[in-house]
């Protein structure tokens, strides 16, 4: 084989020394030479196999016989001092082992419950036993020795908490007023290092915590000065420090476990650690609440007055830059439509395409650039291939045009933008063909802050001074509200603080977020947070005071360096799925403090968090485990509230976010009668006044006896609202006519939680911008401070919804439009969870497109057709059948306009659009820009 490779290579070189028709002549006998080759050397392989079998078959036999080799003849003794070592080795193994467990048992105590961390700190103790020539998976049969142990506390803490029911049945059966779920018990008697008790809406936390508590105390696991337990609100430390006081007050000195509030307990771990209790500022009391928001204002307005930097910054920022763009290559849903063009609402009035091109339409408004938008090109372009030119923006005053390409810094388009750069070369081609003048900007060039400098600079080269005036009069979308840039200011104040982040720490945010996204505002709006936070400390330094966020850093600080020692070796936390991060290094340097670590035990439910807007972090239950060592997770998925309907169906609901811990939740309550009803209106006027001869009914059948209450002498009838302006303006003429078999009240949604009611009444469950779901979005900039947001869409305003559904006994009654449903509505009823019934109009079909619209009749230049109510941002359209009866569906009717409205506001009524200065067969008035749309509010422009 070797010379064939050799003659091979030989011929490969004669071959290519020869070249032309002679190298084909030798490659092709080479070729055929191989072929023989190979021939050759398979038979020779046939030839050796044929001999292998036969020697198989006929010769390993006899010659096996003979040559096998022959195993070496053992000495008896030696072989039994072998055996006998071997033995004794296993013997000396079996009883190490034994004793090992013997002393690791003796340290455990008897008839207690063995935390998970147990394991590791008894084997620094107790090291494991070793075998001389086994593993320990060879000699025991579990694969280590932790392994071995915990198998092992696993089944003593089964046989402990099935002893623990039977001996403590009669406590556990009337602690509280419901007998304690098996769920509740396990979580008393689980002394884990660190448990998380994942608990559904209505099934008992306190009542668990309570317990807890009670059994502690009756075990004798922790005196009553050992016990802590710490809420999100005072309202809740206080609930619980009662109901263990009245539950308990059996067990002697129970008066002694405390019950606070974080911020309250956190004031008194720095008065012990440095002697001098601090001062708490004003504008952060609880007791006045939104101040903090107030003292944001009032900064802005005083740096605003002392530094016209700022003040140039702040007005920049509020008039052109408030509102974000969103990352580049995504696509953007419409929010307006006038004269044929889908988008977005500029402050001149127009609407332009995408929100970069209202970024640059914003800036030329209040610098009194003179632009036309999309203004035929004063060439005839329309050919047989291309329509007539509208290009982005013509500067009539330096006759210049602009286009704005939505490119990236490789001069790459969005992958969604078919055949864009063809377009992008043409227009550059026609340009400089027709001898017009064309400036350009990109979205990288926007995105980065390079555009609008580059766009003044050509301006003014042009002769167009550029003048910034943000006091100039809005016809179209009006500045961002001052009030709601001080609130995020706010928020991200808390985030950086609560996640002691630094100046570093947000410029390395900064320089991550900017690579895809809108890197000019967010640098823009870090500026302006570090002054105004700047000045948040200076008055803070000037009272000798501390704001809240302080105190949890000061306290877990004191904690952490021992200069507070901790007492408590039972910790208990509510409200879990509010806790920020610097809450969560509380409770870890608090439970780590001690020797062993004290016991830690947090209830929650992370389908119930909704104060991410006050720094909470919903990451702090998902990620529990990784945070605490040692950590155990159980469930209290029996509630003792809503019907197994409205479980159900709030569940599925909260659960298409499938970064919700998933539990299923079953119930106590027998009612099997129509939990959810839902009802839709023409106008949102109309509800109150249905809900108000609601309320007569119910009260009607009270006095009756046809209804009763579930305890007490009244029917708890709770009123929610998505904001506190919901609150219906006859709430107290309900209250006096009713009040005598009803106990009605108002509550915000985020204000609900905790609480429930017989019957759950949310009004305006509708869709837009303050609708339900709140379409008012978070702006983008706090991600600088906080976790990666949650992708899901609306996901908390999601968890809002079920808090809101989830507050009743009986039944939840939802009140919508039949214009404006809520996406969420329009979702339950696709489901058929719900059916939306019209009270004056015909019934909802959802969109078929979209799933979060419903369809309307509508008319067009072609006649009738139905399309989605979600337009712009959904086009579905279906012609109306004109030989089928058609339901005659309402056409929204007129609604006026407060007197007080004008031209720039947002439309009070649809609260979606804006008002504007209009022209009619009777003269100028008032109207919302989403006449088109279906809004057909109107007021005098006198008014």
């Amino acid at each position: 084989m070797i010379e064939g490779i050799l003659a091979w290579q030989a011929i490969i070189f004669v071959s290519i020394a020869l070249g032309g028709r002679k190298r084909g002549w030798i490659v092709g006998f080479w070729v055929v030479w191989t072929l023989l080759q190979v021939f050759a050397l398979w038979l020779s392989v046939i030839q050796f196999g044929t001999i292998w079998l036969a020697w198989s078959i006929f010769g390993s036999k006899t010659s096996s016989a003979v040559s096998a080799p022959q195993p070496p003849k053992l000495d008896p003794a030696v072989e039994a001092e072998r055996l006998a070592k071997q033995k004794r080795e296993d013997d000396e193994f079996q009883e190490a082992h034994r004793q090992w467990i013997g002393r690791v048992s003796g340290a455990l105590g008897a008839g207690r419950w063995i935390p998970n961390g147990s394991v590791g700190r008894l084997l620094a103790k107790y090291p494991a036993p070793k075998h001389a020539r086994k593993t320990w998976k060879q000699a025991v049969g579990e694969s280590t020795p932790e392994e071995t142990l915990r198998l092992q506390f696993y089944k003593l803490n089964a046989q402990h908490l099935a002893r623990q029911k039977i001996a403590r049945k009669d406590f556990f059966a009337t602690v509280e007023k419901n007998p304690l779920t098996d769920e509740q018990i396990h979580a008393c008697v689980c002394m884990d290092d660190a448990v998380m008790v994942v608990a559904a809406a209505g099934s008992g936390k306190t009542s668990t915590m309570v317990a807890k508590t009670g059994y502690a105390l009756h075990e004798g696991l922790a005196a009553p000065e050992q016990i802590l337990l710490l809420a999100f609100n005072r309202a809740t430390a206080d609930e619980v420090g009662q109901r263990i006081a009245e539950q308990l007050k059996g067990v002697p000195q129970v008066e002694k476990v405390r019950s606070n509030t974080f911020h309250a307990f956190g004031i008194d771990v720095i008065a012990k650690a440095t002697g001098k209790k601090p001062s708490l500022a004003p504008w952060v009391d609880p007791s006045n609440p939104g101040a903090d928001v107030r003292e944001v204002g009032d900064i802005i307005r005083m740096l605003s007055e002392q530094d016209k930097t700022f003040k140039r910054d702040w007005d920049l920022f509020r008039t052109v830059y408030a509102r974000d763009v969103g990352k580049w290559g995504q696509p953007d849903e419409p929010e307006a439509y006038a004269n044929g063009v889908r988008g977005f609402r500029t402050a001149r009035g127009e609407v332009v395409k995408s929100k970069e091109e209202r970024t640059i339409a914003d800036w030329l408004f209040y610098n009194g650039v003179s632009y036309e938008y999309e203004r035929p090109y004063e060439h005839e372009t329309a050919d047989h291939q291309y329509r007539q030119y509208f290009p982005d923006f013509y500067y009539p005053d330096a006759k210049l045009y602009h286009e704005h390409f939505a490119l990236n810094e490789k001069g790459q388009a969005p992958k969604h933008f078919q055949d864009y750069l063809s377009g992008v070369r043409w227009k550059r081609q026609l340009h400089a063909r027709m001898g017009t003048a064309l400036f350009e900007t990109t979205s990288h060039g926007l995105l980065t802050g390079d555009a609008i400098p580059a766009l003044e600079q050509a301006l003014i080269e042009r002769g167009v001074q550029p003048a910034f005036d943000p006091s100039k009069e809005v016809t179209g979308l009006p500045p961002v509200h001052e009030q709601d840039l001080a609130r995020s200011f706010r928020v991200f104040q808390q985030h950086v603080k609560n996640n002691g982040l630094t100046h570093q720490d947000l410029l390395a945010a900064l320089q991550a977020q900017s690579k895809d996204g809108f890197g000019a505002r967010l640098r823009m709006y870090l500026s302006i947070y570090e002054r105004i936070a700047a000045e948040w400390e200076k008055r803070l330094q000037r009272g000798n005071f501390i704001d809240f966020e302080d105190m949890l850093i000061l306290a877990a600080g004191h904690v952490e360096s021992g200069a507070y020692k901790s007492p408590y070796t039972l910790i208990l936390a509510d409200e879990f799925q509010d806790s920020s991060r610097a809450r969560i290094r509380l409770l870890k340097a608090l439970s780590n403090q001690s020797d062993p670590p004290a016991h830690l035990c947090v209830v929650g439910d992370d389908w119930q968090g909704i104060n991410r807007f006050a720094g909470s972090d919903i990451t702090v239950m998902t990620e529990f485990e990784k945070t605490f060592d040692n950590a155990t997770r159980l469930s209290l998925s029996t509630t003792f509230r809503c019907p197994q309907d409205l479980c159900d169906v709030s569940s599925q609901f909260v659960q298409a976010n499938p970064a919700q811990i998933k539990k299923k939740v079953k119930t106590t309550n027998p009612l099997t009668k129509t939990p959810m009803l839902a009802y839709g209106f023409a106008n949102q006027d109309s509800i109150a006044g249905y809900v108000e001869k609601q309320l007569g009914h119910m009260h009607q059948l009270a006095v009756e006896g046809k209804v009763t209450p579930a305890k007490g002498s009244h029917i708890t009838v709770m009123l929610l609202g998505r904001y506190r302006d919901d609150k219906p303006t006859a709430l107290e003429s309900w209250q006096r006519r009713f009040g005598d078999k009803l106990k009605i009240e108002f509550r915000t949604a985020h204000g609900s939680k905790g609480l429930e009611a017989e019957y759950v009444f949310v009004l305006n469950v509708v869709e837009g911008t303050r609708g339900f779901p709140s379409q008012i979005q978070d702006d983008p900039a706090l991600q600088l401070a906080m976790p990666a947001p949650d992708p899901f869409p609306f996901a908390e305003e999601r968890r809002l919804f079920y808090v809101a559904m989830t507050r009743a006994r009986k039944q939840v009654r939802l009140y919508t439009t039949l214009g404006q449903p809520s996406r969420f509505l329009v979702e339950l009823a696709k489901k058929e969870h719900i059916r939306i019934e019209p009270i004056d109009g015909e019934a909802l079909e959802p969109c078929p497109e979209c799933g979060r619209g419903v369809l309307q009749l509508r008319s067009g230049p072609y006649g009738d057709f139905h399309g989605c109510s979600r337009f712009p941002a959904c086009t579905f359209k279906r012609k109306v059948d004109q030989g089928a009866a058609t339901p005659a569906q309402p056409r929204t009717r007129a609604q006026r306009l407060p007197a007080n409205s004008k031209a720039g506001d947002q439309c009070p009524v649809c609260r979606r659009g804006v008002i504007q200065s209009r022209t009619g067969r009777n003269g100028p008035f008032l109207g919302c820009s989403r006449f088109r749309e279906g809004c057909k509010a109107t007021g005098n422009l006198s008014s």
